[in-house]
């Protein structure tokens, strides 16, 4: 039996508000994103199989944040390495689905556009293990009521994130009269 190796795995970080925002990335994409004070903590808790990750910036990773995070954007573009992260097909069915969502919509919604409209808490589940925050935008989701519910990183930032998309938003609207 051949064993494929591990791949080489890397992260940076930046910072967000009060808060710094860090990214892991192997060769072929994001594999893990956080707001955690520890990082490489977080990281190695939710991969406990994978290498020790190695500090190094990612130029292209690193624009597509700091655009985000300024207001240029409301989407970041990169790729994911959906290998490394190993999700069962309905993990993956849900997360593809969710990088369709660009505004705030609730998880029923989400669970419709899924095709898993009789699996709401399923769906809520996979959302709630969604390892590349902000690039798949789990933050978007609420509860059908509106309140916001939770977050990996804590509710505070699921707001600070909605705030700032909803600014950006706010901006492009103006810029088009």
């Amino acid at each position: 039996m051949k064993m494929q190796a591990q791949p080489q795995i890397y992260y940076a970080s930046l910072p967000f508000q009060d808060w710094s925002f860090s990214y892991f990335y192997t060769d072929k994409g994001l594999i893990f994103t956080t707001f955690q004070a520890d990082a490489v903590d977080a990281f190695r808790k939710r991969f406990t199989k994978a290498g020790i990750p190695s500090p190094q910036k990612n130029i292209a990773a690193d624009r597509q944040f700091s655009a985000y995070f300024a207001g240029r954007q409301t989407q970041v573009d990169l790729s994911i390495d959906w290998d490394f992260l190993s999700l069962s097909d309905f993990s993956r069915q849900v997360l593809t689905a969710l990088q369709t969502v660009t505004h705030r919509t609730s998880y029923s919604d989400l669970a419709d556009r899924a095709g898993q409209a009789k699996a709401v808490r399923a769906v809520a589940s996979a959302v709630g293990k969604n390892p590349v925050e902000v690039v798949i935008g789990c933050h978007r989701i609420v509860h059908q009521s509106g309140e916001l519910g939770q977050y990996r990183d804590g509710v505070i930032i699921k707001r600070a994130l909605l705030e700032l998309e909803e600014r950006v938003g706010q901006t492009a609207s103006r810029k088009n009269y």
